[in-house]
């Protein structure tokens, strides 16, 4: 009799487990759905053209006709290796890293850092710190380029007024590179403050008082508290920094144009000239290639490095 009275339950119980598995096998069904059109954007627009780089990165292909005369092996990567103007936009590409990268972060925790407290005001400063970042590039760069020129522009003005002679800055080494730097630097500045500003919101406020009621200074506590507990999110923009580093155009495009003679010339915009000026679609894309191995390796080099760092220790 017990037997019988229990068979009741469990006809219910596995009526309900098949209900359960029913609709979660609908809602997996639905998802697909839903991703479907996101997915096939990105075959279409991203891994087809990737695919069809690496096959003209082993042959002689002309942009200009769209023409794949023959395969070539390797010859496009040698040529691309052996290659001093590549070699030196490598260069130039490394300096740009470690210069813009460095530079936009920590002037990003500084600016987050010193509009943290609410005061009259503040809300107006991060606007205008912010702005260049969503302006487009294009037209801040035709701006920039005006305030640089060395005659009647704002800097060139200014220094006339210390009994600095004109700087033909986008013309001349090492100024050049150095007005894309900053260029660079001030457009991604507002950006990086804005990630740093959410991060340090997160910071418990008794880590602060407990620091206060030991004496420790506001620079201490910056050191010892604030710096370290945003350390994973300096690790995010470390890694998205480097990314956008490697593929810096527009800015070189607009200021100087690669010059003068090569002196600001980077991977992507020698990849440009190759492809679109020249017309050495196979070189091109063997260069696309390696910038993109390149960017995959940098990346999980500093994935590693911050992955070792799971504990962050105030000190």
């Amino acid at each position: 009799m017990s037997e019988l009275h229990a068979s009741p339950p469990r006809r219910r119980a596995a009526s309900r487990d098949g209900t359960a598995d029913l609709h979660r096998r609908r809602e997996g069904r639905a998802g697909y759905v839903f991703v479907a059109p996101t997915t096939l954007l990105l075959a279409v627009f991203y891994l087809w053209p990737l695919a069809q780089t690496v096959v003209f990165s082993f042959s002689d292909w002309n942009p200009g006709t769209g023409r794949v005369t023959e395969s070539v092996g390797l010859e496009n990567f040698t040529h691309v290796l052996t290659d001093p103007e590549f070699r030196r936009a490598v260069l130039n590409t490394l300096v740009y890293v470690v210069t813009v990268v460095p530079c936009s972060m920590g002037l990003g925790l500084v600016f987050a850092a010193l509009l943290a407290r609410p005061f009259r005001g503040r809300g107006l400063y991060r606007t205008l710190i912010f702005t260049p970042y969503i302006a487009p590039i294009v037209g801040s760069a035709l701006i920039f380029s005006f305030l640089l020129t060395p005659l009647g522009g704002l800097v060139n003005q200014g220094l006339g007024l210390l009994g600095v002679r004109p700087i033909a800055f986008l013309t001349t080494e090492p100024w050049a590179m150095v007005s894309v730097v900053v260029f660079s630097t001030w457009q991604l500045v507002g950006y990086t403050m804005i990630i740093y500003s959410a991060a340090l919101t997160n910071v418990p406020e008794s880590y602060h008082e407990a620091a206060t009621l030991d004496g420790a200074g506001p620079v201490r506590r910056f050191l010892s508290i604030s710096l370290p507990l945003v350390a994973p999110t300096s690790g995010f923009l470390a890694i998205t920094g480097v990314i956008g580093a490697l593929q810096v155009f527009t800015q070189v495009y607009v200021l100087t144009g690669g010059g003068p003679l090569g002196s600001t010339e980077t991977v992507l915009y020698w990849i440009y000239e190759q492809g679109f000026v020249l017309f050495n679609g196979g070189p091109a894309s063997a260069a696309a290639v390696l910038l993109l191995v390149f960017g995959i390796l940098a990346s999980v080099l500093q994935l590693t490095v911050i992955s070792r760092r799971d504990t962050v220790e105030l000190s």
